[in-house]
C-alpha cells in the first residue's frame, strides 16, 4: 500500500512539474547589434615649416676682463671727476664708461722723476754722439794727405760713434718707456662698457707687491648666452659642429620674454665642443648684439638684458615639409593609426624627427590626404570598422528633417 502511495505521488509530481514547463513564457530572440566606435580624424597635409627648437640659457658678456695697474703706486682718485658732466664714467659697480674714458688716477710724482731722468740720459747721449762725431772730423783733418782709406776704425773712431750712436738709441727707448708709464698712471677705459666689480678704490696701493688688478668689466657691444641641445636637435635645426649646413643657413635664436613674445634676435655662434658627462646635451653659445642697457646708444634698448640672467630661446634653423600631427594621436611611440577607404583601422609606423608641445613632426610613413585617427581608443583590431564623426553627424542631421 505504502508503495502504491509513493508511486502516486511521484507521478502527480512529475506532472505538475510538466505542465509548469510548457506553460513557461518563451524569451524573445534579440537582435546583435555591433557597436561601431565613433572617432575623429585628420588629413594629412605636407607643409614647409623651419624647424625649431626650445631651449634656455643664461646671460654672459662675450668681451668681458680685468683692468690691471701697469704701473705701481697708490690711488689718487676714481671717476667721476666732475659731477656737472653728463653720462660721466662712475668707478663703480654698475658703472658704464665710453671707450678712453679716464676711470682712476695713480700717483705719478715717481713717474714724473723717471722721465726727467730718462730726458736728461738722452741728452748725454746726444751729446756724446755729437762729440765723437766732431772727434772723427777732426782726426781726418789731422790724418793730412795720407789715404784716408789705409786709416784703421778706431782712428776713424767708427767704432765710439757707434757706440754713442747704440746710447742714444738706449736713451731715447727709455724716455718713452717712462713717458708710457707716466700716461699708464691715468687709467682709461679700453672699450665701452660697464663696470662689473671694483677691487680697488682711493688710497690702496696697486702694484710693486700688492694686486695690480683694479676692476672687472664687460663690453656693451655684444652679449652670448649658454645653453645646451641634444645632437638629434642640433641635427633637426640644421648645424653641424664645426661645419656649415649643406643649405648654408644660419641658425636664428629669439629670446623670449615671459609672454612669449621676441625682445632680441641674435643666432647660434658656435659649439664649446664639450658634451655634458650628466645630462650628454652639447654645450651651444648664441650671439646677441646690442642687448644690454646702454647710455651712450643713441638707439634706446628696449628690454635691456642682464649678465646672468635666464632666459627662454627659440632657435629656427632649415626648413622642413613635414606633417603636423598631434599627439593624442599615436597608440606608441611612433605608431598611428589610419583610417582607409573602408572605414577600417590600420595601424601605421612612421618617422619622427621632432615633437614641440602638443604637435608631433613626421617626416615619412604617411601619404598626402590619408585619414589620421585623433580619438584614443584603448583596444583596437586591425580592420576594426569604424564611424568618423563628421559622416556621424551629417547623418544624424539628415534623420531629423521632416
Amino acid at each position: 500500500m505504502k508503495f502504491l502511495l509513493s508511486v502516486v505521488v511521484l507521478s502527480a509530481l512529475s506532472f505538475v512539474t510538466w505542465i509548469l514547463i510548457e506553460m513557461r513564457p518563451q524569451p524573445e530572440s534579440k537582435k546583435i547589434v555591433r557597436k561601431i566606435p565613433i572617432v575623429e580624424v585628420i588629413t594629412a597635409e605636407r607643409e614647409p615649416i623651419r624647424s625649431s627648437v626650445s631651449a634656455y640659457g643664461t646671460i654672459r658678456p662675450r668681451t668681458l676682463t680685468t683692468l690691471i695697474a701697469e704701473v705701481p703706486g697708490i690711488i689718487e682718485e676714481v671717476a667721476p671727476f666732475d659731477d656737472k658732466l653728463l653720462n660721466k664714467p662712475n668707478f663703480r659697480a654698475g658703472g658704464f664708461f665710453k671707450k678712453g674714458d679716464l676711470l682712476l688716477k695713480i700717483e705719478d710724482i715717481d713717474l714724473q722723476t723717471l722721465k726727467a731722468d730718462a730726458n736728461a740720459n738722452l741728452r748725454r747721449a746726444e751729446l756724446q754722439l755729437l762729440q765723437e762725431k766732431e772727434l772723427a772730423k777732426q782726426a781726418k783733418i789731422e790724418w793730412g794727405n795720407r789715404d784716408w782709406s789705409l786709416a784703421s776704425d778706431l782712428v776713424k773712431r767708427i767704432p765710439q760713434i757707434k757706440k754713442a750712436e747704440a746710447e742714444a738709441n738706449a736713451a731715447q727707448a727709455r724716455l718713452l718707456q717712462a713717458s708710457q708709464d707716466l700716461n699708464r698712471s691715468q687709467v682709461r677705459a679700453p672699450f665701452e662698457g660697464r663696470i662689473l666689480k671694483t677691487m680697488a678704490d682711493v688710497g690702496q696701493q696697486v702694484g710693486a707687491g700688492s694686486s695690480a688688478a683694479l676692476a672687472q668689466v664687460y663690453a656693451l657691444d655684444s652679449a652670448e648666452i649658454d645653453f645646451a641641445l641634444s645632437r638629434s636637435e642640433m641635427k633637426f635645426l640644421g648645424f653641424s659642429d664645426g661645419f656649415l649646413s649643406e643649405k648654408n643657413i644660419q641658425v636664428e635664436a629669439h629670446v623670449l620674454n615671459s609672454e612669449g613674445q621676441v625682445i632680441h634676435k641674435g643666432w647660434l655662434d658656435r659649439s664649446e665642443g664639450i658634451v655634458d658627462p650628466r645630462t650628454r646635451l652639447t654645450n651651444l653659445v648664441v650671439r646677441v648684439d646690442k642687448c644690454f642697457a646702454n647710455p651712450f646708444s643713441a638707439n634706446k634698448i628696449i628690454a635691456p638684458l642682464a649678465v646672468g640672467q635666464f632666459v627662454n630661446l627659440q632657435m629656427l634653423g632649415l626648413e622642413v615639409e613635414v606633417f603636423l600631427i598631434p599627439e593624442s594621436a599615436f597608440r606608441t611611440h611612433d605608431t598611428l593609426l589610419i583610417v582607409d577607404e573602408n572605414n577600417q583601422l590600420i595601424s601605421r609606423k612612421v618617422s619622427v624627427i621632432h615633437r614641440s608641445g602638443q604637435k608631433v613632426w613626421v617626416e615619412s610613413g604617411l601619404e598626402i590626404g590619408e585619414q589620421v585617427c585623433t580619438t584614443p581608443i584603448e583596444i583596437i583590431s586591425e580592420g576594426m570598422e569604424v564611424r568618423i564623426i563628421k559622416e556621424t553627424m551629417k547623418a544624424d542631421s539628415n534623420a531629423t528633417k521632416p
